[in-house]
């Protein structure tokens, strides 16, 4: 019971539900605080607009009687039957510096006290801002007044007749909120805004948190092994959004993974092609050296099956290498070590490597490049090894008397680098796979030889020096392989 509790506590709902609840509900006492204070100083405003001449009424009608003195039995008579016609009023008289010279509540309460006559002043002016409160006189507190100049003992403006109006307000504010019908409804229309808010608020929070909810579902099964999981797009705000980032993250995730699948299936597929690539070879040597073992034969034959050694020799060697390549495959993953050097030198340099194996196939190889004191700036170890990759390629793909030039010129401070043969050439169907890891064409399957590597590691090389290789082929009139290179 505690733990579903405690589970309960911490969802995201629950505690969204319950900060809008007390916020809810602190807005709406502080709400009817400022309106039960507003709608009292509404009522004092009322009742000291509709009452702003009662002072100047009174003074009229006790005029005779203070001729006499605010102290006379005339004059407390007068207010007498005034506060007993209305007993919310309060009289007193002020001299000429608003100090209070006759107070009529009982025992003279407030006599000799001073009122601040800028309160007076303040409401006597041309166009007042009511409610004013000024202090009353034998209570503490401020309230709203009535205030006209009076002629005392024959002298005119001699002083002020004081009258504070509504002598117990607050006691008529709680009577209000007791017996008002409209403070009633007042009431009632608050209470059922309240509850309708609250009921929205936890209707909307439902809602949004729904939505994380399936979020979440939905990640909880992707992490489970449900690399199929999306989310359906609702809405374009910040959820929605969130929805859309874990679509393109779960896309990007599922197909890294099936490419990491499709690379281990083309690498298993690799080994078997070359264990089946070193098994021919392999026979074909056993065979030839048991008739070396033989009884002696003739010259001619020695001869011939000493070359079928030495050629299947050779495959073996060319398989090994594809191996090593094999194992050397991630250039990726190794820092570039970018320097300064001719690439006419390079150039060369891979060409002489060549020479023997173009020699012995009848292939012409050249190297044309216009300015040889031209340098690059790249790394010269990948630079050499895609070269190598390239040219090998060509020779492969070249039959006797073919040609296979390495060319190089400047294009907008860039050395473009061409390779270009006239062997087979490439299907179109090959020209956007064969820079793809492991593949390898028809033809090259046929001959036994080739990875599938080759040119995949010379796009790779390519990209980390932020170009492109570019491969232009059709069968039967060869193949030009174009990157280029920053000059130095």
């Amino acid at each position: 019971m505690i733990g579903r509790l405690r589970r309960l506590l911490g969802s995201l709902y629950v505690r969204l539900a319950l900060v809008y609840l007390a916020s809810l509900i602190v807005m709406s006492l502080g709400t009817a605080w400022i309106a039960v204070g507003q709608f009292d100083h509404l009522g004092r405003e009322w009742l000291q607009r509709s009452q702003l001449d009662l002072a100047t009424n009174l003074a009229h009608v006790m005029a005779p009687e203070l001729a006499d003195g605010p102290k006379s039995a005339a004059a407390q008579q007068a207010a007498t039957r005034i506060m007993t016609i209305n007993p919310a009023l309060s009289l007193y008289v002020l001299d000429a510096r608003g100090r209070v010279i006759g107070a009529y509540q009982h025992d003279d309460c407030g006599l000799g006290q001073r009122v601040n006559l800028v309160a007076l002043k303040e409401l006597a002016s041309a166009m007042p801002m009511l409610p004013v409160y000024a202090d009353v006189p034998c209570r503490r507190g401020q309230n709203v007044f009535s205030a006209a100049p009076i002629a005392i003992g024959g002298q005119p403006d001699a002083g002020y007749l004081f009258v504070v109006l509504e002598a117990n307000t607050h006691m008529s504010m709680v009577g209000m909120w007791q017996t008002s019908s409209i403070s009633r409804s007042l009431l009632v229309a608050g209470i059922g805004a309240l509850l309708l808010a609250g009921a929205g608020g936890l209707l909307l929070f439902a809602l949004l948190t729904r939505r994380f909810s399936r979020l979440t579902r939905a990640v909880q099964r992707f992490a489970r092994g449900d690399y199929r999981q999306r989310i359906s797009p609702v809405a374009n705000d910040e959820i929605g959004q969130a929805g859309q980032a874990f679509n393109e993250l779960a896309a990007t995730i599922e197909a890294q993974l099936n490419a990491l699948r499709e690379n281990d299936r083309q690498r298993r597929e690799l080994v078997a092609n070359l264990s089946h690539d070193f098994r021919t070879p392999l026979t074909s040597l056993r065979g030839y050296a048991a008739q070396l073992q033989a009884a002696p034969t003739e010259p001619a034959r020695q001869r011939a099956a000493l070359d079928a050694i030495a050629a299947n020799v050779i495959r073996l060697s060319r398989l090994a290498d594809q191996l090593s390549l094999l194992a050397r495959v991630d250039v990726s993953e190794r820092p570039l070590r970018i320097e300064v050097f001719p690439f006419a030198e390079l150039a060369h340099d891979v060409a002489g490597k060549f020479g023997p194996q173009a020699a012995e196939a009848g292939v012409s190889l050249q190297v044309d490049c216009r300015d040889a004191r031209l340098q690059v700036a790249a790394d010269l170890e990948l630079i050499d090894r895609a070269l190598t990759n390239l040219v090998d390629n060509a020779l492969r793909a070249t039959d006797a008397p073919g040609s296979v030039h390495i060319a190089a010129h400047t294009q907008a401070q860039r050395l473009v680098i061409e390779i270009i043969d006239n062997g087979m050439g490439l299907e179109t169907d090959d020209l956007a796979l064969v820079i793809q890891r492991f593949y390898r064409t028809a033809a090259s399957r046929a001959r036994g030889d080739g990875s599938g590597l080759g040119l995949a590691i010379v796009a790779e090389i390519c990209q980390r020096h932020e170009t492109r290789l570019v491969l232009d082929s059709a069968p039967g009139r060869g193949t030009t392989a174009t990157f280029s290179l920053p000059l130095a």
